[in-house]
């Protein structure tokens, strides 16, 4: 049975994934796996043999041959051991890998704990992987197996892994023919097949597994083409018991195609840490694929049923738990019967279980907290002092009763443990009897006080009971509003960044305050891992023990596997730092890796752990915002480029073909026509090549800066120059037909000096003196003055040409925009004042025309003036 058929040769990045999947050792599924192999290898496609387990049959072992293999024997701890060399596979990366064994517990875990970890980042480096397993490997089918089997498997795939293979391969053999191929020795030798044929291999045993395997094959194969889902609550606690609870929602999840949620109620407060079970069992929801999900408070039953509604729960799953008789008087019946009340229109699953003899727990005392005993002690001392001095005046003994249970109800607001109270009210009904009671200074007393004393200690326990539920209650939801508040925060502020930058800084200020601890970013650079930065409010100055080469590397593998990495994690768990990738999906690279000093804590709690999840999902949204931003503003920008180069090809074709037109014209006169012509004739036609050719020349040099400037931004190289320099290099290299007009300067001071680019602010004055050149009638003036001006050195060139109209001044220095353009008569492409504007505002001035009245215009910009520094 085999539900798809994968193209290792995908053009997929991730690579595809396929499982032969039997029930017992020896039905073939190693076997197949190489024959498969052997026809990829025929039909041209790169593949390796990873790992094959060196127990494998005669038959399976001569299939091996001819296919290329990877070493699989190292040294570890002085000893010889058969392991998969993941680095190895790495480096070699075929289009195909086989491994062997997907369940396999690795013997070094320094990288990965499972076999299946390293398949994973097998599978996220682009390599397709060809793997096999058992049915009882499976996780959610762990205690059915060991159920008839008797035998506790300890190596486990989970469930969400299997799930999201691109295909599995049932290998099937009849048990009987598994029983006779055993027997002939093909399974195992001789002395180990008799020992299986009493314990493991059994047919009942086999016919079982085979069951098991045939029916999760052919609810895959259901549920994969199951258009419509059902949402699905598993209720668990930190028993044992819990765990068949969860693998056997898992099945029903499996069975209805639904999306499963495992949800713990813990009576602790909001950050506290669980205890070891409920980890466990946290841990085990999450192999299974589970969403885990927890709530804090003592109403089990309201909870279950808020969250049920809340998230439209169609089927719920709970363990069939005992429940004490003060319990069902205290939540009026059992959970299950509250919950048929509050939700009659959900399905509940009661699953059945017994708790193991041999994993029985003993009961251990409540944990004490000494400043609650002090604390206690305090209170009751205070109550007994003020009932003596209440029975000197002889205030009736009723008053004292009152005195005691106050005291009781405020040991229960001071106090952490719910033991404190309790102690509190037995120890004050002693202290009543014991200072209040006749006989005095005796715990003996009259019957007639005992129905007192009841009635004290139990107003007492109920009271003290109460108000340490409502000072839990209070301190969960302050903190769980405060942590909402964080995470509202978090969320406004990554509406509002701008760059990367910002949102990195808000989610690593935002976490940093969570944890408590200190924390850094990795961007992605180049598609590698940058320069690290730490945060400001960093307590180590620096983070060193997190910046050397073995921390770098754990957080280049989260950044390339887009996993979490490090720290207590099953990768590289040895490391000082936690790395958790942000902004990663299964299309791209996270854009950066935040990392967490966790060296010396002790744990992170889980409802801590969910909200940092939760806040760096949250910038995923951001991240994509700036990014589609960043591309729009590249897209934007390469358009801009290519109707400026439009533009320029169309500017040249237009303008370029009237100049050349004109000197082709006059060259071919004087080549066939020159005896023909006078010497004035023969002037006139070399003073237009010559003015043509000029003309050309100074285009040409506007245009070629013009489009560097357009490509990349201006580099300003600033140093001192004399403007007199400036303004004399300016004018000679003007137009000739400056000799037609008036030419005047007038500096201020022959000693004014500018910080600037001389070469840059040159091509500037020589725009816009052949601006007014071309524009003015011959005899015009044209004055270039200079003049100091605070910081800025004011330069102005004046002529006595007609004025510009107020419309076309605010379009003049506009690129490709030139005066004049509804006539034929010869003018620039529109980039010479657009260069110079360019200019001017990367040298840091500004840049303008006016009229000057009666007539003439007036162009202007501004410098900023050099001013000498102190010891130069």
């Amino acid at each position: 049975m085999d539900d798809t058929q994968p193209t290792p040769t995908s053009v997929k990045k991730r690579g595809q994934l396929k499982i032969f999947f039997g029930y017992a050792a020896g039905v073939g599924k190693t076997y197949q796996m190489l024959e498969e192999a052997h026809q990829l290898q025929d039909r041209g496609i790169d593949v390796v043999v990873g790992y094959v387990e060196p127990l494998a049959r005669p038959e399976t072992l001569a299939l091996v041959q001819g296919l290329e293999r990877l070493p699989q024997t190292r040294q570890y701890k002085g000893m010889t051991v058969n392991e998969f060399d993941l680095p190895a596979a790495l480096a070699r990366h075929p289009q195909v890998l086989l491994v062997d064994e997907l369940a396999h517990t690795n013997t070094d875990q320094t990288l990965h704990q499972k076999r299946y970890q390293d398949v994973e980042e097998l599978l996220t480096a682009g390599i397709s992987v060809y793997t096999t397993m058992n049915v009882q490997h499976l996780e959610s089918l762990n205690d059915i197996v060991e159920g008839f089997t008797h035998i506790h498997v300890r190596e486990k795939v989970p469930d969400d892994f299997f799930d999201q293979a691109d295909a599995i391969k049932l290998v099937d053999l009849d048990p009987q023919d598994l029983l006779e191929r055993l027997k002939m020795g093909k399974i195992y030798r001789p002395a180990m097949a008799k020992e299986a044929m009493q314990h493991f291999f059994t047919l009942k045993t086999l016919t079982s597994l085979r069951e098991i395997a045939l029916r999760r094959m052919t609810m895959r194969l259901a549920t994969r083409k199951e258009t419509t889902t059902e949402n699905l609550l598993v209720c668990f606690s930190g028993s044992d018991t819990s765990k068949t609870v969860l693998r056997s929602a898992m099945q029903l999840a499996h069975a209805f195609s639904g999306n499963i949620t495992a949800l713990y109620i813990s009576r602790h407060m909001a950050g506290e840490k669980p205890s070891a079970p409920v980890m466990e069992n946290i841990k085990l929801a999450e192999k299974l694929g589970m969403h885990v999900t927890v709530l804090y408070g003592d109403q089990r039953a309201e909870l279950i049923a808020e969250y049920a509604k809340n998230n439209h729960i169609s089927k719920l799953i709970l363990g069939a738990g005992s429940m004490s008789l003060f319990n069902r008087l205290r939540y009026r019946g059992s959970i299950v019967d509250q919950l048929n009340q509050s939700l009659p229109d959900v399905d509940k699953y009661v699953i059945p279980h017994l708790r193991p003899k041999h994993r029985r727990k003993r009961w251990q005392w409540p944990q004490v907290y000494w400043q609650d005993a002090v604390r206690t002690v305090a209170i009751l001392a205070v109550c007994t002092g003020v009932g003596m001095a209440m029975s000197l005046f002889h205030i009736a003994v009723e008053n004292i009763i009152l005195i005691y249970i106050l005291g009781v109800m405020f040991s229960a607001l001071v106090t952490v443990g719910r033991i404190a109270s309790t102690a509190a009210a037995i120890v004050a009904v002693a202290l009543f009897n014991y200072f209040f009671t006749a006989p005095y200074g005796s715990l003996a007393s009259s019957p007639d006080n005992l129905l007192t004393f009841a009635i004290m200690a139990v107003v007492g326990l109920v009271s003290g009971s109460w108000t340490t539920r409502l000072r839990r209650q209070a301190a969960n939801e302050a903190q769980q509003a405060q942590r909402t508040q964080l995470l509202l925060n978090a969320s406004h502020e990554l509406e509002k960044a701008q760059d990367l930058a910002d949102i990195f800084v808000i989610i690593g200020t935002h976490i940093q305050r969570l944890v408590n601890r200190d924390v850094f970013v990795y961007p992605r650079q180049a598609g590698k891992l940058g320069v690290p930065f730490q945060l400001p409010e960093a307590s180590t100055d620096p983070l060193a023990p997190y910046f050397n080469a073995n921390e770098r590397a754990v957080a280049a593998w989260s950044l390339k596997n887009n996993q979490e990495a490090g720290w207590h994690t099953d990768t590289l768990p040895r490391s000082a730092g936690l790395y958790i990738p942000i902004g990663g999906t299964s299309a791209q690279l996270p854009v950066a890796v935040l990392g967490i000093a966790m060296q010396g804590t002790a744990t992170i709690d889980f409802y801590t752990r969910n909200l940092l999840t939760s806040i760096i999902d949250t910038s995923v949204l951001a991240i994509q915002r700036v990014q589609e931003a960043n591309e729009k503003k590249r897209v934007a920008e390469l358009m801009h480029q290519e109707t400026t180069r439009a533009n320029l090809l169309r500017g040249i074709s237009h303008d370029l073909r009237t100049p050349l037109t004109t000197i082709s014209g006059n060259a071919d006169m004087l080549v066939h026509q020159s005896d023909r012509l006078r010497p004035d004739q023969l002037h006139g036609l070399y003073q237009s090549i010559y003015n043509d050719a000029v003309w050309l020349t100074g285009m040409v040099e506007n245009l070629l800066a013009m489009t560097r400037f357009t490509e990349s931004k201006i580099t300003i190289q600033r140093e001192p120059e004399l403007v007199t320099d400036i303004v004399g290099e300016a004018l000679a290299h003007v137009n000739p037909r400056a000799t037609q007009h008036v030419l005047k300067t007038d500096v201020s001071d022959d000693l004014l000096m500018v910080d600037t680019d001389a070469q840059l602010i040159v091509q500037v004055l020589i725009n816009i003196v052949n601006n007014a050149i071309q524009y003015t009638p011959a005899g015009s003036h044209i004055t270039v003055t200079a003049r100091s001006e605070r910081q800025h050195v004011l330069f102005t060139i004046e002529n006595d040409g007609p004025h510009i109209p107020a419309d076309e001044q605010k379009r003049l220095f506009d690129l490709f925009y030139s005066k004049h353009q509804e006539t034929n008569q010869r003018h620039g492409m529109g980039i010479g004042l657009a260069l110079c504007r360019t200019i001017i505002q990367a040298a840091g001035g500004k840049i303008g025309v006016h009229n000057i009245e009666p007539r003439g215009v007036a162009f202007y910009f501004t410098l900023p003036r050099y001013q000498q520094k102190k010891g130069e």
